[in-house]
C-alpha cells in the first residue's frame, strides 16, 4: 500500500505540473526559471542518491520531470533572469555532489533538499511580492503530493521522509504567500503592521 501512495504521490505531482505548464503557456503564471532549472538539478540527485538507498523516489522523480518541462518552457518564452540568490544556490548544487562524493547518497540526500528549500527562495520571494501572479491552486496540488509522499513513507528515515517533508515546508509557504492575494479585494492583511 505505501508503495502505491509514493506512486500517486509522484503523479500528482507530475500531473500538477502539466496544469502550471498550461498556466505559463497562457501567460497567467509568473514563474522564476532559475529557481525550477535548480530545483530540477537538486531533484535528479535526489532521485538518484534515494533509489540507492532503495527508498522513497517517485515524488522526486516526477519533479525532476515537471520542473525540467516548466524551465525549458521558461526558456522558450525568454522568462530568464538570474541573481545572486541562483548563483548562491548553483554553488550549493556543487557543494551536494562533493558531499555526495565524498559522504554517501544519505548526506546528498539531506544536503539536496536543503538546498532545494533554499532554491525555493526566489519562486518564495516573487510569490510574496506578486502574489496574485502565483496559482495558488497549483501549490496545494504540490502541497497535497507532497504531503502524501510523507506519508507514503515506510519509516521514518532520510530515504524515506526527508526529502518529501522539505517539498512540504516549500510548498506551504508558496501556498501562504499565494493566498496574500486572495485576501487584498476584501481589505484583509495576513501580516498587521505595528504602528
Amino acid at each position: 500500500m505505501q508503495n502505491l501512495l509514493q506512486i500517486i504521490a509522484g503523479i500528482i505531482g507530475f500531473i500538477t505540473y502539466c496544469f502550471l505548464c498550461f498556466k505559463i503557456l497562457k501567460s497567467k503564471a509568473e514563474q522564476n526559471f532559475a529557481a525550477f532549472l535548480l530545483w530540477a538539478i537538486l531533484s535528479i540527485i535526489t532521485t538518484i542518491t534515494v533509489s540507492i538507498e532503495e527508498g522513497n523516489y517517485w515524488l522526486s522523480l516526477g519533479n525532476v520531470l515537471g520542473e525540467t518541462a516548466i524551465a525549458i518552457l521558461l526558456i522558450v518564452k525568454k522568462k530568464i533572469a538570474w541573481k545572486w540568490i541562483e548563483t548562491l544556490t548553483a554553488l550549493l548544487v556543487i557543494i551536494c555532489l562533493v558531499i555526495w562524493f565524498f559522504a554517501g547518497e544519505k548526506a546528498a540526500i539531506v544536503s539536496s533538499s536543503l538546498a532545494t528549500i533554499i532554491a525555493s527562495v526566489p519562486q518564495m520571494a516573487s510569490t510574496y511580492k506578486k502574489p496574485s501572479q502565483t496559482p495558488t491552486g497549483i501549490y496545494v496540488s504540490f502541497l497535497l503530493a507532497n504531503l502524501l509522499s510523507l506519508y507514503a513513507g515506510k519509516s521514518w528515515t532520510i530515504e524515506e521522509r526527508f526529502y518529501p517533508a522539505s517539498a512540504v515546508v516549500i510548498c506551504l509557504v508558496i501556498a501562504i504567500f499565494s493566498i496574500k492575494a486572495f485576501y487584498k479585494p476584501f481589505g484583509f492583511r495576513i501580516i498587521k503592521k505595528s504602528s
